[in-house]
């Protein structure tokens, strides 16, 4: 088994699904227009693991380049797919949740005129990404979501 994380493309009907495994770190394709050859030629040329709810495009993936996502609601679908890769085993940092890019610190006094003055009063971290140079910052909804990541994981242990 690879030490790498696996890096995934997702189809259409798991966008959901895709901003929440760029949450937990995981390299994620996920383009909404993508058709069902571009996404074939993505995970080939990229080594790319497809997530689909597609049967007829899951049974068009050579064996084990694919995996027919089961489960119907957003957190069955992350425990599924955490489970069945073992993501649990990789602590790695977000990514964008908008567009897969990685996030670096940025320094506070460098974000001053690119977020809400409230914002900029009392936070003090900040990360952007490096493709789409989306901010982000700890906000009130960080919590919701570490607790729901961190409950993936410990289901899937």
């Amino acid at each position: 088994m690879s030490n790498a994380p696996p890096r995934f493309a997702c189809d259409v009907m798991l966008g959901s699904t895709a901003k929440w495994l760029r949450m937990l770190g995981i390299d994620t394709f996920y383009d909404n227009r993508a058709a069902d050859a571009d996404l074939k030629r993505l995970c080939r040329e990229e080594k790319r693991i497809l997530l689909t709810k597609d049967r007829a495009l899951y049974g068009s993936m050579p064996a084990g380049a694919g995996r027919l996502v089961a489960a119907v609601h957003l957190r069955e679908q992350l425990e599924e797919i955490v489970g069945a890769f073992r993501l649990d085993r990789f602590d790695l940092p977000p990514r964008c949740s908008v567009c897969n890019g990685e996030l670096a610190e940025i320094a506070k006094e460098r974000v001053q005129d690119l977020v809400p003055p409230y914002v900029f009063r009392t936070q003090e971290r900040f990360q952007r990404c490096a493709l789409c140079r989306r901010l982000y910052w700890p906000g009130t909804h960080l919590e919701r979501i570490v607790d729901r990541i961190a409950k993936i994981r410990k289901t899937c242990e």
